[in-house]
């Protein structure tokens, strides 16, 4: 359930979504919270790695749907982390909402499937208190710093996160998922235009880890394979 993805980044798959962690010697990053039934899992995740519970000093957030903020309030609780998300996502989660209004990609039919699956899911989630507002392009005092990138499209308020440790590592969250076999697009947007130019964004910055809520990281020149995939009007260097 626990794989290493750098010398200090794990991820703790949970099913259908991953969540990550950011070990360090001083505390533990978490980045987004799973399902509602997500906490146990995740604390077990922690001591399989030789922590406790209480070093989670901070809960970074991507964006507000259920299968990312459903354990948050229950993560809160018991560790007394701090939580961060875009301004107005955590207005959100502080109301209990467990989402935004979502649609299908054009032509998706994976995408018509998740949609309908997300509008049975769960309406509401444990409101919880969100301690970090983010707006726009922000640096965290988190883990030594990490960035909040805004990445919209998804949702409005989606943020990724970048962490310019172990070589570059890109908290992707849904701004796109990777099969077994290549990078895609998620399959449910709230804007799918402005989700597009948002990959031609990503493709800009330096990382060389990216790390999905849906599919496995991307290990070795994560921003060379996101500017083929989506080309912006310069790529990288490698």
């Amino acid at each position: 359930m626990v794989h290493a993805v750098t010398e200090h980044v794990y991820r703790i798959g949970l099913g259908f979504v991953s969540v990550y962690l950011i070990v360090q010697p001083e505390g533990l990053t978490l980045v987004d919270a799973g399902v509602r039934k997500s906490p146990p899992r995740i604390l077990k995740a922690v001591g399989e790695l030789g922590r406790r519970p209480e070093e989670i000093s901070d809960i970074v957030v991507t964006h507000c749907h259920a299968d990312h903020t459903g354990g948050l309030a229950e993560l809160k609780e018991i560790t007394g982390a701090r939580i961060w998300m875009h301004e107005d996502e955590a207005a959100l989660v502080t109301a209990g909402h467990a989402s935004r209004p979502v649609e299908p990609s054009p032509g998706s039919l994976v995408g018509r499937m998740a949609s309908r699956s997300m509008r049975r899911g769960p309406s509401s989630i444990a409101p919880v208190e969100v301690d970090g507002k983010i707006v726009g392009r922000t640096e965290l005092p988190v883990a030594g710093g990490l960035l909040a990138v805004p990445t919209p499209g998804h949702t409005k308020g989606h943020l990724s996160y970048l962490w310019p440790k172990d070589g570059g590592v890109l908290f992707v969250g849904d701004a796109a998922s990777r099969s077994p076999w290549r990078l895609q697009t998620i399959f449910i947007y709230e804007d799918y235009d402005q989700g597009l130019l948002t990959l031609r964004e990503i493709a800009r910055l330096e990382f060389q880890t990216a790390c999905f809520a849906h599919g496995r990281p991307i290990k070795r020149d994560a921003a060379l394979e996101f500017c083929r995939t989506w080309p912006p009007l310069a790529c990288p260097p490698t």
